[in-house]
């Protein structure tokens, strides 16, 4: 009982259509580094050794340092606090919402196109 599989035939195919099956491209082991990721590389290696000459790490590293200490002398709020916080900040912002709503329907369509279009246009067509 000799067993073919169709898909093995279709695999081969599309290898060949490529490139070759011995070009180096398609050997894995044999790639080295690209070149971009070396000089990128010894760019990286060359800005670090400057800023460390100039100070800018020593600077870099106290800056986290006083950070960290700062953030140590906060006080964080508990669960509670900050469930009751969040609902303030939600009742405000739809109060503030619903405001602004109302005062742009009053004025925009009431005041605007009901009162002064209507004046404006009511002076000039007895005019």
């Amino acid at each position: 009982m000799e067993e073919t599989n169709s898909n093995t035939g279709a695999v081969q195919a599309t290898a060949e259509v490529g490139q070759p099956a011995g070009s180096p491209e398609t050997d894995s082991s044999m790639n080295p580094l690209p070149v971009d990721w070396i000089i990128g590389g010894v760019v990286l290696l060359v800005a670090l050794f400057i800023a460390k000459k100039i100070g800018w790490m020593d600077r870099i590293r106290v800056f986290f340092l006083q950070t960290r200490e700062e953030l140590l002398k906060c006080t964080w709020p508990n669960r509670d606090e900050l469930r009751g916080s969040t609902w303030m900040v939600l009742v405000a912002v739809t109060l503030l919402g619903t405001f602004t709503f109302l005062a742009d329907w009053f004025l925009g369509g009431l005041m605007i196109k009901e009162i002064l279009l209507k004046w404006i246009g009511g002076a000039g067509g007895t005019g």
